[in-house]
């Protein structure tokens, strides 16, 4: 089984987008796919339908609450995520093994699935930290603009940093959110970050595409609202290729 972190410290690239419909991709094919919220914003859980969540991945790593998912569709649950999650660096900062604590609360999940998705928060903190810690790999979805290059050197030196404690976790694919070739600047970034990053740059990209705005909205997810889409279309391709990695 594999543990994936979607990461960007740069809000905005679609990166929820990309965890909900990748896990949901790898769902239609018969995995068995647990989504985690770990943005205090809860925009994954919101996106997913669940309001106001009862258990929260946060009472689970601080107020004792016992690990529990919301279906989504057939295959695919959700570890619900909200506000409260914004104190967890308050939270953990007397706890021993902190970088830990939510590698040892997730643990037996691995067994009860083929895929766990970590959609992380749009800072470098400690819950990024965690998750790092918990993950095998790694995807950072990113705009193809002048500050996307800048985050992206900030990951690879987190992830540098905790190899340290987590030796197997990599960054296994860059990928390109609201995407548009024909953009002289989209092709420019483009060309750079792919002569600097290498074959760490999937070849997918995912286009612009106004049904994967509007899906959160309907709370499903991009196969369900409009499997005939580019978006569709895309994320279908970007999970085959996470899937040769």
């Amino acid at each position: 089984m594999k543990v994936i972190a979607f990461s960007n410290q740069k809000g905005g690239v679609g990166k929820t987008t990309s965890a909900v419909n990748v896990g949901a991709a790898l769902a239609r094919q018969g995995k068995r796919v647990i989504l985690i919220d770990l943005d205090s914003q809860g925009n994954m859980t919101q996106g997913l339908g669940v309001e106001n969540p009862d258990f929260t991945i946060n009472g689970l790593l601080f107020h004792e609450q016992p690990i529990h998912a919301y279906p989504v569709t057939k295959n695919l649950v959700l570890v619900a995520g909200d506000g409260s999650l914004s104190n967890f660096d308050k939270n953990a900062q007397d706890k021993i093994q902190r970088e830990f604590i939510l590698k040892k609360a997730l643990e037996s999940l691995k067994l009860k699935s083929d895929y766990i998705i970590l959609d992380c928060p749009p800072m470098l903190g400690l819950v990024t930290i965690n998750a790092f810690t918990f993950a095998d790999d790694i995807y950072i979805p990113v705009e193809a603009q002048k500050y996307s290059i800048e985050g992206l050197a900030k990951v690879f030196e987190m992830v540098k940093a905790v190899n340290e404690i987590n030796p197997v976790l990599a960054v296994k694919g860059i990928f390109f959110t609201r995407h548009n070739h024909h953009k002289i600047l989209n092709r420019d970034v483009e060309e750079y970050i792919r002569n600097t990053y290498g074959d760490t740059v999937l070849k997918t990209y995912i286009r612009e595409n106004v049904a994967l705005r509007e899906s959160p909205h309907a709370n499903e997810d991009i196969f369900r609202y409009a499997p005939d889409s580019n978006g569709a279309e895309d994320y279908l391709n970007l999970t085959q290729e996470i899937l040769t990695k």
